[in-house]
């Protein structure tokens, strides 16, 4: 892609093509308490100086999010680490070692005085090291940990480019650093490592947000001689995992079949749009056409071709992108496809049911909290 048209299609001043010049204007809106959005190899995220309690605090403004949902802590280079927070076991360092720079991030032991509480309000610090060029680029001119959430309002899907920031937060920050590299458009992986309850294994890692990286992807690279799970226990580690999130204004559903929609759909009509099977789905949309997305994989599609004639009508749309044999790509559309049913103005969005293996339980992950009521 073309990056310089992709700035020029935006129209808007406040997102900019990486340079030099860029990132020395983000390292002076750091210095100012200012915020400043920057990609990584995951999602953008909307960033300030780690240090600083006011800083952070206006995050959590823009933002709307909730005062006790920590930030991750970004970094250049690992030696950083040290300076922020305590390696306290070989396991951690074999993560530090093997996995960073890359798309998760480690809970450690946080070092009084280095993090504003704001960011971390507990014993632990959130520790990343983005791989993306750009976000170290960005992180070696600033000079300073740079705490960030992703770059949206809370409780709606991650940014996966510079358009969708803008649509979230608007003019509200003064620079989105744009990039053109290709994304896995899948967040972090969220891990600590802790003693075994069962003693089977001295120590065991658990993922408290699934993400890019996972559980096999663990096992693999520790040879499978260290347990790993995921766990929801300590939601006081993981808060963001508390609240909804991902969410778009209209209402998501998730389905096995699709025999199992097929009355709801073929129901939806602009005579029968009140009809009490229905009602509930569309609730506070009455004022709107209805308008339904089926978001599902291209396998489901040829098998039931027949049936899916019978839904195409002016509003319903059927989004036929994800193949359930990759799994991958089926992660790396999610989110735009959410933000585009936003901006579509889709009052019911329904979702396959993937199997929650391997990548497949981040993605379910996601559908499953942006579907809670």
């Amino acid at each position: 892609m073309n990056p310089q048209r992709n700035i020029k299609s935006s129209g808007h001043s406040n997102i900019k093509v990486p340079s030099f010049e860029v990132y020395k204007q983000a390292k002076k809106l750091l210095e100012d308490w200012e915020l400043v959005v920057f990609p990584t190899e995951t999602i953008y995220w909307l960033g300030a100086d780690a240090r600083n309690d006011q800083a952070v605090l206006s995050i959590f403004e823009l933002k709307w999010r909730p005062q006790d949902n920590p930030l991750i802590t970004h970094l250049w280079y690992k030696e950083q680490i040290k300076d922020y927070a305590t390696v306290e076991n070989e396991i951690q360092q074999t993560i530090i070692d093997k996995l960073m720079p890359g798309p998760l991030t480690l809970l450690l032991k946080k070092k009084e005085w280095t993090i504003s509480n704001r960011s971390c309000p507990l014993d632990y610090v959130w520790i990343r090291l983005p791989s993306n060029s750009v976000a170290q680029k960005f992180l070696q001119v600033a000079e300073l940990p740079v705490a960030a959430p992703s770059a949206n309002i809370s409780w709606k899907p991650s940014p996966t480019n510079a358009q969708m920031v803008y649509d979230n937060l608007h003019d509200n920050v003064p620079l989105i650093i744009d990039d053109w590299e290709s994304f896995a458009w899948i967040e972090s992986s969220v891990m600590r490592v802790v003693p075994d309850e069962d003693k089977k294994w001295k120590l065991k890692i658990q993922i408290l947000r699934p993400g890019f990286l996972t559980k096999e992807d663990l096992e693999d690279c520790f040879n499978h001689e260290i347990k790993v799970e995921y766990t929801t226990k300590n939601p006081e580690l993981s808060p963001w995992m508390r609240y909804k999130h991902y969410s778009i204004d209209g209402h998501v559903r998730i389905f096995d079949k699709l025999a199992g929609i097929e009355s709801v759909i073929l129901s939806v009509s602009e005579e029968s749009r009140k009809s009490p099977l229905i009602k509930e789905d569309l609730e506070g949309f009455e004022k709107w056409p209805t308008k339904i997305w089926i978001l599902l994989t291209q396998e489901l599609i040829d098998n039931n071709k027949k049936l899916i004639e019978s839904f195409e009508k002016n509003w319903i749309t059927i989004i036929p992108r994800w193949t359930k044999s990759n799994l991958a790509s089926c992660a790396h559309s999610l989110f735009d496809h959410y933000h585009n049913a936003e901006k579509s103005w889709i009052n019911l969005l329904f979702v396959q049911n993937l199997p929650e293996e391997w990548i497949g339980y981040w993605i379910m992950n996601r559908v499953k909290r942006s579907a809670e009521v």
